[in-house]
């Protein structure tokens, strides 16, 4: 066999017997879930310190977090819940349905809400499909709002 035959064999071989070890990490690393990103929820409208009248829209924003009505058990998703100078309940535990826990379980991402004039603390909860506290992420920073007369 020539010199260069064997020369390139030897670097075709050491090719292959190199990149193994590159080839089997890239399998390990497509092998690992991509981490995902942290689920947000938060009010699009109002915004903190916003003075509204009586009637007023409330628009809820999330990201990386899908939406379903009350009912339908989807991993990664919930619905939202609208809480008034409350705090919300710990992780797992129910949402109470009253005046100042307002739910909205059809999957709405846009409401209205009427007050009282006054000042009020709002807070956006996602809950699951049984009105769950689904995690501390996913209970928004609270927004201060003023309706007015």
């Amino acid at each position: 066999m020539r010199l260069s035959t064997l020369l390139l064999r030897a670097a075709v071989l050491g090719a292959v017997v190199l990149s193994a070890p590159v080839a089997a990490h890239a399998q390990q690393a497509a092998a690992k879930p991509a981490a995902q990103p942290a689920p947000e929820i938060y009010f699009r409208a109002p915004r903190d310190g916003a003075t509204v009248p009586t009637t007023f829209a409330v628009e809820f924003g999330l990201r990386n977090y899908g939406v379903a009505p009350a009912g339908v058990s989807l991993a990664g998703t919930g619905h939202f819940h609208v809480l008034i100078n409350v705090e919300p309940p710990a992780p797992g535990v129910m949402i109470p349905a009253d005046s100042l826990h307002r739910h909205f379980g059809g999957g709405q991402i846009e409401t209205t809400l009427t007050l009282a004039p006054g000042t009020y603390t709002l807070r956006a909860v996602l809950a699951d499909h049984e009105h769950k506290v689904i995690s501390r992420e996913l209970i928004s920073r609270p927004i201060r709002i003023t309706v007015r007369r």
